[in-house]
């Protein structure tokens, strides 16, 4: 089959990312379904896999070469006999936690609870967006997000934040601000205010220390220093009035482990600020959000039916290769403005025409 491969960890996407169109087609497994992929949005752990920063367990699952991509959409091929799903049905698939594989290939193989089926009047393109960025806006949303709340979003116009800046107006949330340099794609998703972070700090922003926010949510931008100003500068209410920080990814975005010690270091960077703001009430609850990516029963069909009612838009990234092919270079491209976290809305791929 046709696929892209990548023979090893590294940095250099162009010498890297290479294509095949003899590659073994993938036999499935009990409990599986084999889909023709269609589609396929590139994620942050993309690059993460690709270049081994998290190799400790977010390696390969069998070795060099791989196949990169998880988040897909696509037709199911073959099932089990007793499964939910029968072949032509149309579906998204998110990856297998904790790595995206296998998904940038003329097939794959996918476990059911992963997969859900999509609406004949939806596109594959648009299908393959509401995977793991939907999930851990739409997880994020239902967890911390309340009726009234005033929200500020940190990384408005990426993957997830383009979509969570809408599921929170959805769970009535009264005012929301958010940070990116595209201030019309933002407003027309619903956001209130919007920060040009190149040009303002939004610890410094007047209006927010006099009306301060419920919560903040970093998308995996903000770094220690956010926390730091968003805690210090008033513009977040302390916990004894509800204010919260909400955190996906910690300190360090491009975080490195590669052993157990890293591991627990990463950690311990972050309980202890999660256990002493419980303590302390006069500052924001500092919170980790572990159980973004979390698959219940049903979820992705709850996320298709927003879409369905008209109470979510799918914002793909311009630079997106939409109208040909699987294509070598066009999958550089997309890792490209992966990598330097360039992407507004979602990044995709079209795997077949």
């Amino acid at each position: 089959m046709k696929c892209i491969l990548i023979p090893s960890h590294g940095e250099d996407i162009d010498k890297l990312l290479t294509i095949s169109s003899n590659f073994p087609k993938p036999t499935r497994r009990p409990g599986q379904v084999l889909i023709k992929v269609q589609a396929c949005a590139l994620a942050l752990g993309d690059i993460r896999v690709m270049k081994g920063h998290c190799d400790y367990y977010q390696h390969p699952r069998n070795g060099f070469p791989y196949i990169p991509g998880g988040d897909m959409s696509g037709v199911i091929e073959e099932t089990d006999d007793n499964s939910r799903f029968k072949a032509g049905d149309r579906v998204l698939c998110m990856f297998e936690l904790p790595r995206p594989l296998d998904g940038l290939a003329e097939y794959a193989c996918a476990n059911e609870s992963l997969v859900e089926r999509i609406p004949d009047t939806m596109s594959f393109v648009d299908a393959a967006t509401l995977t793991s960025s939907a999930l851990a806006a739409y997880n994020t949303a239902e967890s911390f997000v309340n009726s009234g709340d005033r929200v500020l979003i940190l990384g408005g116009s990426g993957g997830v934040g383009t979509l969570l800046i809408q599921m929170a107006k959805n769970k009535g949330a009264s005012y929301i601000a958010a940070t990116s340099t595209d201030e019309s794609l933002l407003h027309s998703l619903g956001a209130d205010f919007v920060i040009n972070y190149r040009k303002q700090n939004f610890w410094d922003i007047a209006q927010f220390k006099k009306k301060p926010f419920d919560i903040i949510i970093d998308l995996g931008v903000g770094r220690y220093e956010s926390w730091k100003k968003a805690k210090e500068s008033g513009v977040l209410k302390p916990f004894k009035n509800g204010g919260k920080y909400v955190t996906i990814s910690g300190d360090e975005p491009e975080m490195k482990i590669h052993g157990l010690w890293q591991t627990f270091t990463f950690m311990m960077s972050i309980l202890p600020r999660v256990i002493w703001t419980r303590m302390w009430p006069s500052v924001p609850r500092y919170c980790y959000h572990m159980d973004a990516l979390e698959v219940r029963d049903g979820v992705f069909k709850e996320i298709i039916d927003l879409v369905e009612d008209g109470k979510l838009r799918v914002v793909i990234d311009s630079r997106s290769s939409t109208g040909t092919s699987l294509d070598l270079d066009a999958v550089k491209k997309a890792f490209h403005i992966m990598n330097k976290r360039s992407g507004h809305g979602k990044v995709v791929i079209q795997v077949a025409s």
